[in-house]
């Protein structure tokens, strides 16, 4: 009784000895040593390497690589970083592993949207360990903002938002979804992939446009899987269809409107707060208007920016709302827009401290 107490005991002290650096990846475990400075990579009961950072590094990138290769032949040419064909699985530091939502293939980007590897999954993430071994890929921020895009529209369209909030000192990461290829469930289930994989990321806040509010929703409403996350901290959401979408419920049924704009889209057009819970952190919502008494639109009720009524942006628990005139496809680009996010993500707050009032006067 005592031999096999004791080996149980002195295999206790072996594991608690240890503590995870890094995440898991293809059951390799990179592991730091709690009280010294050692690292080790491990394979289930195996250590294949100990030594610093480098060595632990090294010995990643050669068993993923012999396990899964390094990519197909790439020759290094600028892509479009993904628009409607290509969804976000994974970010570090900038770079980017993108699946094809067609042909189900990956690629590795890099942060100028180069594509440096191509092929599975696994042999795009050996590429970018190798290139992380290098130097190439930054190391992550402790507070992350994510800014996700709008159906039909790509991380292009939040370029001079994402400028705007790093230049104050916020660090970002525009991220690509195939916004009409895909279900919000499933665009949901990419974000949570990126999620999960970031490192030396402990806490995440979002900044969102149109549809890309509705998706983040539905991610953080997805979190019982026992999948460890960065927590979120805020949520911004410009012009989100929170309530769903009037010119979705009136072109769901015109012939070809599917097949253009996706399944999310149909979906638009029956959103429930049942189904779809607010964030489960500070949000607040940016809706934009053009001023007229009965909006710029006739198919929605109200005012509205062309695409989405005010009233459709609104959800109930809010802690705090602005409405600015603007354009729904351009408002992202308004320089005070950008100073009212970034004004959120810091206090929870879109206006200066004393302002009154929620309307931003052009």
């Amino acid at each position: 009784m005592l031999a096999p107490l004791l080996a149980l005991m002195l295999c206790m002290v072996t594991v608690d000895d240890w503590m995870a650096a890094r995440p898991t990846v293809d059951g390799l475990d990179i592991e730091r040593q709690r009280d010294g400075p050692l690292l080790r990579l491990r394979s289930g009961e195996t250590v294949l390497a100990e030594g610093d950072m480098a060595v632990v590094q090294r010995a990643l990138v050669d068993v993923l690589t012999e396990r899964h290769g390094d990519g197909r032949v790439s020759i290094p040419l600028p892509t479009m970083g993904g628009t409607q064909f290509w969804a976000d699985v994974r970010w570090d530091g900038g770079w980017r592993v993108q699946r094809h939502a067609l042909t189900g293939h990956f690629r590795l980007l890099d942060g100028e949207d180069v594509r440096r590897a191509w092929g599975t999954r696994l042999a795009c993430r050996a590429a970018l360990e190798q290139h992380r071994l290098e130097g190439d890929v930054a190391t992550s921020p402790e507070h992350l903002v994510i800014l996700l895009h709008g159906l039909g529209r790509s991380r292009r369209a939040l370029k001079t938002l994402a400028e705007r909030i790093a230049a104050q000192g916020l660090p970002t990461a525009r991220l690509s979804y195939p916004s009409t290829r895909g279900t919000l469930a499933e665009h949901a289930s990419d974000l949570n992939d990126v999620l999960a994989g970031l490192e030396g990321v402990a806490r995440v806040s979002y900044v969102t446009h149109s549809m890309g509010g509705i998706v983040v929703r539905h991610a953080l409403g997805l979190t019982d899987d026992g999948v460890k996350r960065p927590p979120p901290v805020r949520v911004v959401m410009l012009a989100p269809p929170s309530k769903g979408s009037a010119v979705a419920r009136v072109l769901e049924d015109v012939p070809g409107f599917g097949l253009v704009m996706g399944p999310a889209a149909q979906e638009l057009a029956h959103i429930s707060l049942e189904t779809l819970p607010a964030p489960p952190c500070p949000f607040g919502i940016v809706a934009a208007i053009r001023g007229k008494p009965d909006g710029a639109n006739p198919l929605i009720p109200g005012d509205d920016d062309g695409v989405v009524g005010v009233d459709e942006t609104m959800l109930p628990g809010a802690d705090d709302t602005l409405i600015v005139r603007g354009l729904h496809t351009f408002m992202m680009d308004d320089p005070d827009v950008a100073d009212a996010t970034v004004r959120f993500l810091r206090t929870g707050w879109f206006l200066p401290e004393g302002e009154d009032g929620r309307a931003v006067e052009k």
